[in-house]
């Protein structure tokens, strides 16, 4: 029994890899078709109000209540060692490196990815997709080159209020509670931050955008079954992409860090 719980173990290993492969490969190709004639900028525009600004809200507001819940959490732990001073220098660094990107990326993939692999996964069950072939049209660029374009635009973009807004917050709970005036909350965490902490979690989400994009489209092209496969379609779009997004948050962390 447990051979065959590894032997299954191994099948989904491999099962993922390819998967992402493919996912890969078909986002080279939507990249490649944004230099082939003809050159729309509509419908990128159009996704990156759909998958950007529609998500700039729930983004918002997450960010704005970990950085309160990081700087009360963190202040009362300083505190009692007497290093109350450094939690602007701490939180500043935990949000605009790790937090701020992953929650973005995270938050992003549950609502974007399984909305793209239902729109495409519908219009694959409902033929559309064949439809578009058959008018010499190519759904890489008609349907995916938008939607991975806008969220490499729009998710670092995300990012940069996800950073600014998450120490906001924790500026608030730093002065409200801990007794940490605003000015030398600000001062402090500015004085900390260097270019490459920003450059490196903004960076990261570029890639993220790619993955989310990829595992939505690829889903939704491969969907099967009618509208139960769209719904498994959806849900496997987001799982995949979420987990995708933190395997390879690892690896660019490691990455940047040898810059």
């Amino acid at each position: 029994m447990a051979s065959s719980t590894v032997e299954s173990l191994d099948a989904r290993i491999i099962k993922t890899v390819r998967y992402a492969g493919a996912s890969a490969v078909l986002v080279g190709k939507a990249l490649a078709s944004l230099f082939k004639p003809p050159f729309e900028i509509g419908p990128i525009v159009e996704q990156m109000e759909s998958v950007g600004l529609k998500s700039l809200t729930i983004v918002s507001l997450t960010s704005l209540f970990t950085g309160m819940v990081l700087c009360l959490q963190t202040g009362s732990a300083f505190i009692r060692f007497g290093a109350k001073s450094y939690v602007a220098k701490v939180l500043v660094v935990a949000i605009t490196r790790e937090l701020g990107p992953i929650l973005v990326a995270l938050i992003v993939s549950g609502r974007v990815a399984s909305g793209i692999a239902a729109e495409i996964g519908s219009m694959k069950v409902s033929e559309q997709i064949d439809a578009l072939r058959v008018m010499g049209a190519s759904p890489v660029k008609r349907l995916v080159m938008p939607r991975v374009v806008a969220l490499m635009i729009t998710l670092p973009l995300l990012a940069l209020i996800g950073d600014i807004l998450g120490i906001l917050g924790g500026m608030i709970i730093a002065s409200l509670e801990l007794g940490i005036k605003a000015s030398f909350f600000l001062s402090s965490a500015l004085d900390f931050l260097a270019p490459q902490d920003v450059l490196s979690g903004v960076g990261k989400c570029f890639f993220f955008g790619l993955i989310i994009a990829g595992i939505g489209c690829y889903q939704g092209l491969t969907t099967l079954g009618g509208t139960r496969g769209v719904g498994i379609s959806t849900t496997r779009a987001v799982v995949l992409s979420s987990v995708l997004v933190l395997l390879s948050d690892l690896v660019l962390t490691k990455a940047f860090m040898l810059l």
